[in-house]
Formats: C-alpha cells, structure tokens, sequence
C-alpha cells in the first residue's frame, strides 16, 4: 500500500513527502517553522560582533601609533643651535618662491595631507611640526619641543616634508647648471639654503634665473 503523506490544515493528501511540502509553503506558509534562533545562539552571536569590534580597534590603534610614531630620517648639517628656545614654539615664516620671475604656489596642506607626515609626537596634532594651512606661503612652525631635534625648524626639513628638491645647488628641477639660484632672508642674501633655521616672521625669498 502506497503510504499517504496528509496536510495536516487542509486534509489533502498527497503520495511524496516533497509534493507535501511544497504544497505547505504555497497553500499554508504559516505552517512551515522557521529554525528558532535559541539563547545560545544569540550569545554567539554578540560574541563574534563585540570580537570583531575589539579587533578593529585594535587594528585602528595600532595604524594610528605607527602613523603618530613615524620619523623623519632627514638629516642636515647645521650651523649653531642657540636661537632654538627649549620650550614650544608656534612660529610663522613665510617663503616665495620665484622661477624665471614666475611665483610659485605653495599648496595648502604640506605636512598635513600633501608630503610626508612625520615627526607628528612634536606637533602633538597628527601632522609634521613644519607644515601649511594656508596658500599665501606662511609656513607653520608648530613644534612642542624643537630643541630635541633641531633639524626640524630648518628651511630644508620643510622641503623634505613637502617632498620637493631645494640645495645650493637646486629648487625643484631648476639647478645652478643652467641658471642662477639665490635665497634671501629679511631682504639680505643668506648662503645657508636648506641649512638655514627658521624664525618666527622670518621673510624667505628663493630665487632661481635661468641662463639666457
């Protein structure tokens, strides 16, 4: 005898448990249980959420101290040091910077998201302690304790941040080899180029001639 397989709500039988069963979902959807998210289940579940969460903070954390910890490896040979104060500094010098008699632009955000953020532990504010917010070329000098590395208050490190060439020798890809390169300070020819610490309201004019 062929066994009968009977809806249990409208009667109707059927020969296949699977024709049962598809009759269940189109004529009685109510009927077919739904699996039963149980108590364990649950605590599972907000383990893996909160295990996941810990895990990302962790990997936030971690990318957040090695970007903080990340140093400069400029180096320079610096005349004397006895200017540089031992305490904070937020100074503001500015550069122009003129090729053939052209201005160039200084970009806004050099240290910050333009260049190299480095050094950031001396700014204390997630960007290098030499750095721009504006475009008028006031460089921002913010630096908690410039007498630890001094190097850092210089005219080059700020063209080491910036990720662009500046030498006796070179500003940008203009070099001595086919024109004439100059730097002024305060309106006086100053010979130290990238060498050159800054100072507060310090007027920096970089000029480079081509030969004609």
């Amino acid at each position: 005898m062929t066994k009968e397989y009977k809806c249990e709500s409208c009667q109707k039988s059927f020969i296949m448990a699977d024709a049962l069963q598809q009759h269940n979902r189109s004529k009685h959807p109510e009927k077919i249980k739904q699996p039963l998210v149980t108590q364990s289940s649950k605590r599972k579940i907000v383990r893996g959420v909160v295990i996941i969460v810990i895990l990302g903070l962790i990997v936030w954390g971690v990318a957040a101290l090695l970007k903080k910890d990340a140093q400069s490896s400029f180096a320079i040979d610096l005349g004397s040091t006895a200017h540089i104060p031992t305490g904070a500094v937020h100074w503001h010098p500015k550069i122009t910077i003129s090729i053939d008699g052209k201005e160039q632009q200084i970009p806004v955000g050099i240290g910050v998201d333009i260049g190299k953020r480095i050094d950031s532990h001396l700014s204390g504010m997630g960007m290098s302690p030499t750095h721009t917010h504006e475009s008028d070329g006031t460089i921002h000098l913010e630096n908690n304790n410039p007498i630890s590395k001094p190097e850092t208050t210089s005219l080059g490190y700020f063209f080491h941040v910036w990720n662009r060439v500046f030498s006796k020798e070179c500003i940008f890809e203009y070099c001595t080899d086919k024109g004439t390169l100059k730097m002024y300070v305060n309106g006086k020819e100053n010979n130290e180029f990238g060498r050159y610490l800054m100072k507060d309201k310090d007027d920096l004019k970089i000029e480079y001639i081509s030969n004609a």
